[in-house]
């Protein structure tokens, strides 16, 4: 059986690349996701999920980040150039997320990134 977890080549783990996304990367609200760009020299888009305390108890935000990283391995972000992405959960959603709210929310990410 083929493993289904999400593999840690795409995962951005590095402090000194976070950072540089932190301070370096471009900004994008998207609806209840909001993220932090910026173009890498890697061959493979990376992603980091971050909840914020506010959105709930650890549970709640646990459920999240496993939702958007769900969404991210089942939906890469096509992009022409690849880029080291932080995707963030600000505040508690109006109304409980999806697959498919995550998807969309992507797939608005993927087309200001590639331009269209």
């Amino acid at each position: 059986m083929k493993p289904q977890g999400f593999p840690r080549s795409r995962r951005l783990t590095e402090r000194p690349a976070i950072r540089a996304v932190l301070e370096k990367g471009r900004y994008h609200r998207l609806g209840v996701l909001h993220a932090k760009t910026l173009a890498s020299g890697r061959n493979e888009t990376r992603i980091l999920v971050s909840v914020k305390k506010a959105v709930g108890s650890a549970p709640e935000r646990n459920r999240l980040k496993r939702l958007v990283r769900e969404c991210a391995r089942l939906h890469p972000l096509q992009l022409p150039v690849p880029h080291d992405v932080c995707l963030f959960v600000p505040a508690r959603p109006k109304k409980p997320l999806g697959l498919a709210d995550v998807e969309r929310e992507l797939r608005q990410l993927a087309r200001r990134l590639s331009g269209r």
